[in-house]
């Protein structure tokens, strides 16, 4: 038993590494342009090994996306809105091109499936989707407690708006980010945030006087 633990213990380790090895070749070359052999040179393992733990290139990719969200959501800032904008925008926008970032490649990797439409079958593609779904309601679930008083039905329809603006917004700069824009992100979070601010502010003048 003992040594059954072991061993499964040390394929987990290797996988980890087959994932963490790869990051840098996914943000560089994007899916199409990663192989399963430049996997293996890029964790130092056959390529038997890696085909052991991942059957094909999707099903790498699907666990790349995953393991790169489980680092998002634990690196991921608690508090509102502006604190949300700063994190998205400051921290993970701009480094959305970092090629050893797991929280920030996966958006980088994120924008080769988000674009590339033909890849609509692709199950990598798909667990993209889903995650950024996740996301999604993650985030409008935080900014929905950030409205104490305000009726439900109104917190969550401010909610799911400030969520849609603020995920257009961090798209937006995450690929000025990726193309190399010389930008001031932590100015332009603040500026989000403050017009962002200002709408909840207007809207909520519309509610009281309903």
């Amino acid at each position: 038993m003992a040594a059954r633990r072991r061993t499964h213990q040390a394929s987990e380790v290797s996988k980890r590494a087959i994932l963490e090895a790869v990051l840098s070749r996914a943000v560089e070359a994007g899916y199409e342009g990663t192989t399963m052999a430049d996997v293996a040179r890029a964790s130092g393992l056959p390529i038997g090994s890696v085909y052991w733990h991942f059957q094909n290139k999707e099903q790498l990719f699907v666990e790349l996306l995953d393991h790169c969200f489980e680092v998002w959501k634990q690196a991921d800032a608690s508090g509102g809105m502006r604190e949300l904008l700063r994190h998205s925008i400051t921290e993970s926008a701009a480094a959305s091109a970092d090629l050893v970032d797991p929280a920030a490649a996966f958006w980088s990797i994120g924008l080769v499936f988000a674009f590339e439409r033909r890849l609509e079958d692709n199950l990598a593609r798909q667990r993209y989707l889903a995650i950024r779904e996740e996301m999604f309601a993650f985030v409008a679930s935080r900014l929905r407690a950030s409205f104490p008083g305000v009726p439900e039905d109104v917190a969550a329809e401010l909610a799911h708006d400030m969520a849609v603006m603020g995920r257009a917004l961090t798209d937006g700069f995450r690929v000025a980010a990726a193309a190399g824009d010389d930008i001031d992100f932590a100015r332009y979070a603040e500026l989000a945030a403050d017009a962002l601010e200002s709408l909840v502010a207007t809207r909520l003048k519309e509610y009281a006087h309903d």
